[in-house]
């Protein structure tokens, strides 16, 4: 499998957004017109640093070499959005203490409940779907997610009657074209775009847009050569039928003003949906986590070196009241050592909030300690 450093597409305010589809020789996506125009959007520029190259590596299982992935040039590019491609699809608009948010879901039953990525809500105050269709405006809440996939599970208020999407989880073959449509650039309504699946069974290293939230190592992605933006995160791929066949993730581009991502990663939908139904069934098996996340009130450093390094504690928080300070080390937490902020992140999703458990830190000073803590249930998504 090939492990290349890609971004998630969500988009901040001050960025940019989220998007995805395969066929065979006939159906649906035949009716799909090209769009009149070649720029129906215009990228905001992105930093190289952001959006980096993937790093090649030879080919492997369901990897074939670049000389033999089938890539029709008339392919790619922007398609006419109509009504049936607009059909449960939403955008979707959050606040996080910093900053705005902007990406894409889909409706999958009539009362509100929605799909999406959880990089797109993970650490919002507050989030806000209109449904892509009829401008409709809903408030919406965060039932559950699984990080290490990248899932998340949405219910609207006083959502019914809602149009939805139609998944359809039949294997998908190099080459096959996919549509991905989505949010692109949080510019409010849906545009769309024509590529190829290129490769199957992807793994790739990805690092949210909010500094805060720690970097996640995504697998079993399809990738593809639809162009896509910030925004299209959490968007439908669609199949021949106008069936969702996954749900546009993550993208790697050069980072050059006003070009589109070249490649972008998409989550199967069967193992969306496998995570949605847990979430309805109440599971929390795996990496499965309902309700509210824990809260420690810390911030640690990011993840560039093996080590989880507190750079500031929250007044009032569990951290402060256990003691903890800027310049500590968490070593534990329940028991389960973490070298970093992604593990740290791993293990607090294990732990209910209000219970009470054992940290390990060492101070700057280079003393170990340990206390009890109880976190608390996070104020943000």
């Amino acid at each position: 499998m090939l492990v290349v450093l890609g971004v998630l597409l969500a988009m901040l305010s001050q960025f940019g957004t989220a998007f995805a589809v395969r066929e065979s020789t006939a159906g649906w996506l035949d009716r799909l017109r090209p769009s009149p125009s070649p720029a129906v959007v215009t990228p905001t520029p992105v930093d190289p640093a952001v959006l980096p190259h993937p790093t090649p590596e030879p080919s492997g299982p369901g990897i074939p070499p670049e000389s033999a992935r089938p890539l029709p040039e008339q392919s790619v590019g922007p398609v006419e959005v109509s009504d049936e491609l607009k059909r449960g699809v939403v955008l979707i608009t959050g606040r996080t203490p910093a900053e705005g948010v902007a990406g894409t879901g889909m409706v999958l039953t009539p009362d509100g409940y929605v799909l999406t990525n959880y990089h797109v809500v993970r650490s919002t105050e507050s989030i806000t779907v209109t449904i892509a269709s009829t401008g409709r405006r809903h408030t919406a809440e965060l039932v559950g997610r699984d990080a290490t996939k990248d899932v998340a599970l949405l219910k609207l208020d006083r959502a019914s009657n809602l149009e939805t999407v139609t998944t359809d989880s039949d294997d998908v073959a190099i080459g096959d074209i996919v549509v991905a449509a989505g949010n692109a650039n949080g510019q409010g309504y849906v545009t769309a775009h024509r590529g190829n699946i290129l490769a199957l069974d992807r793994q790739i290293n990805v690092k949210g847009a909010n500094i805060n939230d720690p970097p996640q190592r995504l697998r079993g992605l399809i990738e593809t050569n639809a162009p896509a933006w910030p925004g299209d995160s959490g968007g439908p791929m669609f199949d021949n039928q106008a069936e969702v066949l996954g749900m546009t993730t993550a993208g790697s581009s050069s980072g050059e003003p006003g070009e589109e991502d070249k490649q972008v990663y998409a989550v199967p939908i069967r193992e969306a949906i496998d995570v949605v139904q847990k979430i309805r069934r109440g599971d929390e098996s795996g990496t499965v986590v309902i309700g509210p996340k824990g809260y420690l009130g810390v911030i640690v450093q990011a993840d560039d070196s093996s080590a989880v390094i507190v750079s500031d504690v929250q007044d009032g928080t569990p951290a402060s009241r256990a003691g903890l300070a800027a310049g500590d080390t968490i070593l534990s937490l329940d028991g389960q050592r973490v070298r970093t902020r992604s593990e740290l992140s791993d293990v607090l999703d294990t732990i209910e909030p209000d219970t009470t458990v054992t940290i390990t830190w060492t101070t700057a000073s280079g003393r170990e300690r340990s206390a009890d803590i109880t976190p608390q249930a996070s104020p943000l998504n």
